[in-house]
């Protein structure tokens, strides 16, 4: 075999050498990984008692926003709302249920009803009730007074012995506050945050006022030596009043329209209207309305602009509810010719149309009018326009409304509910 050929083979069998050193140094990398495997174990360990903890505090983070977002938002509503948390929350609760109808009245007549969003208080000779929309009874108590007179808000009641010196405030739950008044109680407002104010008459004064706040504390009083006050209305606000006055000048009984804020004896607003009488003033919010025999005026609370309208005849009924107010004026030897106006919350006429019978109860609510009269219960939509009829019988003296097209009658001994027939 010739000499080259067996020096390649040699030099092959080296480099073979050569790889299998290549091989050997190779494995010591591979030691060190399998090292730093044995010490992955001690970093994972180390790794997910990490993540525990971290888990655990955003689980605590989390939980004390909650809590911290829940007791704000109580905290906020305790405050903005009427007569606080609770009181409202009772309100709407007692107000939810339904009953059989008809149903029973204490007493041998019924002075007055009145509607407040899911339920109305009825005011008969001897007790007060209230109901819900669905036909259950709330509550039932006898008041005692001779000559009751209720005046309600969205929460409470007032109901008070004119002349006398007794009132009693309720809401859904009973009795909050007996009052007894050193002097006699000529009229009464509450609102819609329990603060509620008496209009009182004595040997000294011809009108004082006197307003509490819903713990029944005194914060505001006033008195005026010539001038009797014949209607009260709190703002909404609950830092200012409205008065309607009447005094005798020269043989001329005159009248006007105040406001007082609860800083000053002097009214911060008058409004002077001659011979021209209120009969009732009733609070919209941003403003109250003054309604007279044969006027309508809105006045605002804040910047005391005045809106203005005249009608013809006398006025007969004035219903306020969150549709907005209803006044109607009809000729004083006729009953049956009347004419109904509507007004927005904020002081603009909507619309005026008449009615052709005799009416002894009116509502306007959920935008349309219920009227009772001749029997008959009676709907329209704010154009005037009949949207449908019922017969009701005889015997109904007062209406209020439980659906766009149910009503109930109330008549001096039971309550009927009836639904009104669409045209």
């Amino acid at each position: 075999m010739p000499e080259y050929k067996r020096k390649k083979v040699h030099t092959s069998r080296r480099k073979k050498a050569k790889t299998e050193v290549v091989k050997a140094e190779i494995k010591i990398p591979m030691r060190r990984a399998n090292s730093k495997k044995e010490d992955k174990p001690k970093s994972d360990t180390i790794r997910v008692v990490r993540g525990k903890k971290g888990e655990k505090k955003k689980r605590i983070y989390t939980l004390s926003a909650i809590v911290a977002v829940v007791l704000i938002t109580v905290l906020i509503l305790s405050f903005s709302l009427p007569v606080g948390l609770f009181e409202s929350t009772q309100t709407f609760v007692l107000s939810l249920g339904r009953g059989s109808y008809p149903l029973e009245l204490s007493g041998t007549a019924t002075v007055d009803c009145v509607q407040e969003g899911n339920h109305c208080f009825v005011l008969t000779d001897t007790s007060i009730m209230a109901f819900s929309n669905g036909g259950k009874k709330i509550f039932s108590f006898v008041h005692g007074f001779s000559s009751p007179v209720i005046t309600t808000s969205s929460t409470r009641a007032i109901v008070y012995d004119q002349g006398k010196n007794s009132a009693v405030i309720y809401n859904l739950s009973g009795v909050v506050k007996k009052i007894d008044s050193k002097e006699a109680i000529i009229t009464a407002d509450i609102a819609k945050n329990g603060e509620y104010a008496l209009v009182t008459k004595s040997d000294s004064y011809a009108g004082s006022v006197k307003v509490y706040n819903r713990h029944s504390e005194q914060i505001y009083s006033i008195n005026l030596a010539k001038d009797m006050i014949n209607n009260i209305e709190i703002a909404s606000s609950g830092k200012k009043i409205a008065l309607s006055t009447l005094s005798a000048q020269s043989g001329k009984l005159l009248s006007s329209v105040r406001i007082y804020g609860f800083n000053s004896a002097d009214p911060v607003f008058k409004l002077d209207l001659g011979e021209d009488a209120v009969y009732a003033l009733k609070n919209s919010g941003r403003g109250f309305f003054a309604v007279t025999h044969n006027k309508m005026r809105y006045v605002n609370w804040s910047k005391f602009t005045t809106n203005e309208y005249d009608f013809d005849g006398e006025v007969s009924h004035t219903r306020y509810s969150s549709s907005g107010m209803l006044v109607v004026y009809n000729k004083t030897n006729d009953k049956s010719d009347n004419l109904v106006a509507l007004f927005s919350k904020f002081g603009k006429k909507i619309n005026e149309f008449e009615i052709k019978n005799a009416l002894s109860d009116i509502r306007f609510l959920l935008g349309r009018v219920y009227a009772m009269g001749d029997s008959k219960v009676t709907i329209y939509d704010k154009k005037g326009e009949i949207l449908g009829s019922k017969e009701c019988g005889f015997g109904g003296n007062k209406v209020y409304v439980t659906g766009a097209s149910t009503v109930c009658v109330v008549g001096d001994s039971d309550i009927q509910r009836i639904n009104v027939n669409k045209r």
